[in-house]
């Protein structure tokens, strides 16, 4: 058996931007039907009052700073998901799997959250990474807006060092880029902005 016959090409092509520039943007993720499925869930969430404000920092740290973000997040519990999100956690984990095989990045897990910008909300420039820990690698952005426009805002900006790269929220697209590496933010959007973001994470350090 060729090794074509055996490696995904949207993995591979993951893998090799992960490298070098260390950011990927990669359309139709996931097919039309999980996609929906998945935003439609979200908007349930919404609408029944289940997102919460999101914070900045972690443990003691954690603050909800509007002044920085405005977003509401839902987590994901990785021991019972929705049924909805089983084949985008399951392609998730096979790009766990082949990032470790073939870029040797030591990821254990992967956490991720519902997160809804409604209008008007942002987050401001930052860093994904925690200045007191450094398990965040890989941070993933997989959106869920059908018909997006440029005039309905919402792009997230990525600092790439040797200018910027802006993305439109379109359902169906992931977002990928080292955590440690990339200053980055969402503008502000004009209409509700859904997506399911997460992080490829190693193991936690044991004292």
């Amino acid at each position: 058996m060729t090794r074509t016959d055996t490696v995904d090409p949207v993995a591979e092509g993951i893998a090799e931007h992960l490298a070098e520039p260390g950011w990927v943007v990669v359309p139709d993720f996931l097919d039309a039907v999980g996609t929906r499925a998945i935003g439609d869930l979200l908007r349930q969430r919404w609408a029944s009052g289940h997102m919460r404000p999101a914070g900045v920092g972690r443990g003691r740290t954690f603050q909800v700073r509007p002044e920085i973000r405005s977003d509401r997040v839902l987590w994901v519990d990785n021991e019972a998901p929705p049924p909805v999100l089983a084949d985008f956690l399951a392609r998730m984990e096979a790009l766990r799997a082949h990032l470790n095989r073939t870029a040797f990045l030591g990821l254990h897990e992967y956490e991720c959250h519902l997160t809804a910008y409604p209008r008007g909300a942002f987050y401001g420039r930052h860093l994904d990474r925690f200045a007191d820990q450094a398990r965040r690698q890989v941070s993933t952005v997989f959106y869920l807006n059908p018909d997006w426009r440029e005039q309905d805002g919402g792009v997230l900006r990525i600092e790439t060092g040797t200018g910027s790269v802006s993305v439109l929220p379109e359902a169906g697209t992931l977002v990928l880029f080292r955590s440690g590496d990339f200053w980055h933010e969402v503008r502000r959007a004009r209409r509700l902005r859904l997506s399911v973001t997460g992080w490829f994470l190693t193991r936690p350090v044991t004292p």
